[in-house]
């Protein structure tokens, strides 16, 4: 009888635990560019004008994906980035070393794309999308005024565009992680 109480008392413990843990996280998926091909030289010339070029060609060679894949960051809007060591900063910073204690999640992106982050604190973010094959015209005004926000709060800005950042597109969009909910993100709509 004993062991039939203490079963059922540890089944109600992790039930409550895991019903309090979907009460209080959520999840956020997305997806950045889709790598087609690597990049490869292609020289043009216009016989007619006796002119030539050098271009990338993204398309080519065929069916040969990059290797490099985007990085995608969750940043907690109420982190007090002057509570954590610079030492902590520049490891973030040169190494992705996310500080210790911070609300600051990392998902990679798949060759596909797309990212997953699980298990996320209900609150306001900061999406990141550090991606080398994004495209800068992604950023719409709430893209832009998002960014900027995150940079005034940043500590050592030029840092963080020199090592973090560096050639890569960084894309910021505000999101709202809500409890046992999924918060799925779309990429800002290209302008041509």
């Amino acid at each position: 009888m004993k062991k039939i109480i203490a079963l059922c008392l540890c089944l109600f413990v992790m039930l409550t635990a895991t019903a309090f843990a979907a009460e209080t996280t959520g999840s956020v998926t997305g997806s950045t560019h889709k790598k087609g091909t690597e990049r490869a030289m292609q020289i043009r010339s216009d016989d007619a004008l006796g002119m030539g070029s050098v271009s990338w060609d993204v398309a080519a060679p065929k069916n040969s994906k990059p290797k490099v894949t985007a990085t995608n960051w969750l940043i907690s809007t109420s982190v007090d980035f002057s509570k954590i060591p610079d030492a902590a900063i520049s490891g973030w910073y040169r190494e992705n070393l996310v500080p210790p204690g911070a609300a600051i999640y990392l998902a990679p992106s798949d060759p596909e794309g797309t990212y997953r982050f699980e298990d996320i604190p209900v609150g306001t973010y900061y999406l990141m999308n550090l991606d080398q094959f994004g495209k800068p015209f992604d950023e719409g005004r709430a893209e832009k005024e998002a960014r900027l926000e995150l940079e005034a709060r940043l500590p050592h800005p030029d840092e963080f565009y020199l090592f973090f950042v560096g050639v890569k597109n960084c894309l910021v969009q505000k999101v709202t992680v809500e409890a046992g909910k999924e918060t799925h993100v779309k990429l800002s709509a290209v302008r041509l």
